[in-house]
């Protein structure tokens, strides 16, 4: 079976990475402006979901059996969705918007799985996590976006690069908080009936990052 992931995201790359041993790469075509009023809950949804339409084509026409995953994540502070920053200025206003309070951090995760010859049957889920800052300054705010490449990172910040420095604590999944939730992609693949797959773990347990996988 095929393992495809379709993501141009590095940080789902490396982290589907850690559990299979091999899986394709292709970058889904989507229209990512959020609908007007559209919550950032059902937006993530949608976009999973967009993103798995647009390969379907593709992977149908090829006629082989496979397993086809698609991730959308969000930063969602009071009800509104924060993108990515277009540069510093816009950076430290995010940075100083999320500092001393509590953000969610939301992804859409579908899983399709296409039988050889037929068509891919989809299957879309939605993971949480709470990301608390600490109270930031100015100095704190600069010396961290020098330090990350932010202009490509929904909400100015990764996690995983010296998150230290900004993040007093993660409630939840922190791979979902990367941008890969592993413990909904285990669940929905079971319940997909494809747990088979899971023979192709390398065996190093579900955790990345902490207990919360």
């Amino acid at each position: 079976m095929r393992v495809i992931l379709g993501s141009s995201s590095p940080r789902r790359r490396e982290l589907l990475g850690g559990l299979l041993d091999e899986f394709e790469v292709l970058a889904p075509s989507a229209d990512e402006a959020p609908s007007p009023g559209e919550a950032p809950e059902a937006y993530a949804v949608r976009m999973a979901a967009d993103k798995m339409r647009s390969l379907a084509p593709r992977i149908e026409a090829a006629g082989d059996e496979a397993l086809v995953i698609t991730c959308d994540t969000v930063v969602t502070i009071d009800g509104a969705i924060i993108g990515k920053p277009a540069g510093l200025d816009e950076a430290l206003e995010i940075l100083e918007r999320l500092s001393g309070r509590t953000h969610r951090v939301i992804s859409g995760l579908s899983i399709g799985l296409c039988r050889a010859g037929g068509r891919i049957s989809p299957a879309t889920g939605l993971e949480s996590s709470g990301v608390s800052f600490k109270p930031l300054d100015r100095r704190v705010m600069e010396d961290y976006l020098a330090r990350i490449e932010y202009m490509d990172k929904a909400g100015a910040y990764a996690a995983q690069e010296h998150g230290d420095m900004i993040i007093e604590r993660i409630d939840g999944s922190i791979s979902n908080v990367i941008g890969f939730p592993l413990r909904l992609f285990y669940k929905m693949l079971i319940e997909a009936g494809a747990g088979a797959l899971l023979l192709l773990h390398r065996g190093h347990g579900l955790s990345a990052g902490g207990s919360a996988p």
